[in-house]
């Protein structure tokens, strides 16, 4: 058992000793502690740490819409669950995934991505920064960007593909 699992373990140890507390509580089905890095949302936004940013980024024929910010920014508190929203409404495009990464705990990422001002949005593809989100901060028109920029992006990448067959 790898130390990721006996933590896990232990987590679900506690909460099942825990819930004994609340016998009431017979709806209660199933219930999942992630660990750093496995975060996701129901909305399906993941979010992205040091571990996990490049390999996700990569990944082939994906675009990651990811939004870089800090707790403590007015800004990206004011966003509220504006990136959630976004999440949603973007669960059933499956090139498309919606990423997060917390600034101030994942400083390496900030810094090799070249973000100085929070919130930061960057679309990226085929691990590739393509694009950097400057317009309305609605879901609507986040939805609009994302999905005309992983567009314009895939047809570059077959593009290049063909070329060099």
């Amino acid at each position: 058992m790898g130390s990721r699992d006996k933590a896990r373990a232990i987590q679900l140890q506690f909460f099942a000793l825990e819930l004994r507390k609340f016998p009431n509580l017979q709806s209660l089905i199933a219930f999942s502690i992630p660990f750093e890095g496995e975060r996701k949302t129901e909305a399906e936004v993941i979010t992205l740490t040091p571990d996990t940013f490049s390999d996700k980024i990569k990944e082939k024929d994906t675009a990651w819409f990811v939004k870089f910010c800090v707790p403590w920014c007015k800004h990206c508190k004011n966003l509220g669950t504006l990136w959630d929203e976004l999440g949603k409404t973007m669960e059933g495009e499956d090139e498309i995934e919606i990423g997060e990464v917390d600034c101030s705990v994942s400083k390496p990422v900030c810094t090799k991505v070249d973000i100085h001002s929070y919130p930061t949005f960057k679309l990226f593809y085929d691990g590739q920064e393509v694009a950097k989100y400057q317009g309305k901060r609605d879901a609507e028109s986040l939805k609009a960007f994302a999905l005309e920029e992983a567009e314009k992006a895939s047809e570059k990448s077959l593009l290049d593909t063909d070329k060099e067959l």
